[in-house]
């Protein structure tokens, strides 16, 4: 049988166990190694409410998928989280970019990218947020909190199972849907540098100043400037045919880099 002292040892020992195991669980909640789930219905505001505030919360990527964009509070939300740098993704159904042309263009101004799917019917509303806070259910972004509409939320935190699944899904609905911006996760590619300005190689742009060029002589024909060229050797005019044979040459050369025909001189 225990004595007193026994006892209050005993107490001070589970009582510590229990102190490990509520710090061990504290620790390792942020790794995912302990699973949550909260389930809203209709809270004040509405569930877009509660959308927004786990919007809020991500610090790396935020994938959406939902019928519409009406709440304000929810495209705040995503338009701020794309504004600090978070790779924010938005599916919607076919003909939303009519019904939310403006919210559409904010969230593609603030660096995010909606997608237009092929369904034109898109019943609830999917959210993953950094890959640990996953969010489902119906939800009414029109009136939010409207009496008599029933809206339902489930949150889990660390599913990742649930994650993946969901993830799935939204890649899937991504793959036949067409972007309306650029997406942040994919690395742009490095615009071409663009040709430098290369010099006029035609031969009748240019016109070089040749001494003693005999008129009627075109500069750029090589084949008229070795003639003149010689007949001004035959007339004993040395300095004229050195230059017009010089010029022979570089008027063959600009017709050779123009895909000219080249003349033996």
């Amino acid at each position: 049988m225990l004595t007193p002292t026994g006892w209050m040892l005993v107490g001070v020992g589970a009582s510590g166990a229990y102190m490990a195991q509520f710090l061990g669980k504290l620790a390792l909640k942020p790794l995912g190694f302990f699973k949550s789930q909260e389930t809203y219905f209709a809270p004040a505001g509405g569930c877009a409410t509660v959308l927004a505030a786990q919007v809020c919360k991500a610090k790396k990527e935020v994938l959406l998928l939902t019928p519409s964009l009406q709440s304000k509070g929810l495209m705040e939300a995503l338009v701020g989280a794309a504004g600090r740098g978070v790779a924010v993704e938005v599916l919607l159904p076919q003909g939303a970019e009519k019904t939310s042309a403006a919210e559409i263009q904010a969230l593609v101004g603030a660096g995010g990218c909606p997608y237009i799917g092929q369904e034109s019917r898109v019943m609830s509303t999917v959210l993953l947020v950094d890959h640990s806070i996953l969010a489902a259910g119906s939800v009414n972004q029109n009136n939010p909190g409207e009496p008599g509409v029933i809206e339902h939320l489930h949150v889990w935190k660390g599913n990742a199972d649930l994650n993946n699944k969901h993830r799935e899904l939204i890649s899937n609905h991504k793959g036949q849907a067409r972007a309306l911006g650029e997406p942040k996760a994919a690395a742009a590619a490095p615009a071409a540098p663009a040709p430098a300005a290369q010099p006029s190689l035609s031969p009748q742009s240019a016109q070089p100043s040749i001494p003693g060029l005999p008129a009627g002589i075109d500069p750029n024909n090589p084949g008229a400037l070795l003639q003149a060229a010689r007949e001004a050797a035959g007339r004993g005019d040395q300095n004229t045919a050195a230059a017009l044979l010089e010029a022979a040459k570089q008027a063959n050369q600009r017709m050779q880099v123009a895909g000219g025909v080249r003349v033996s001189a």
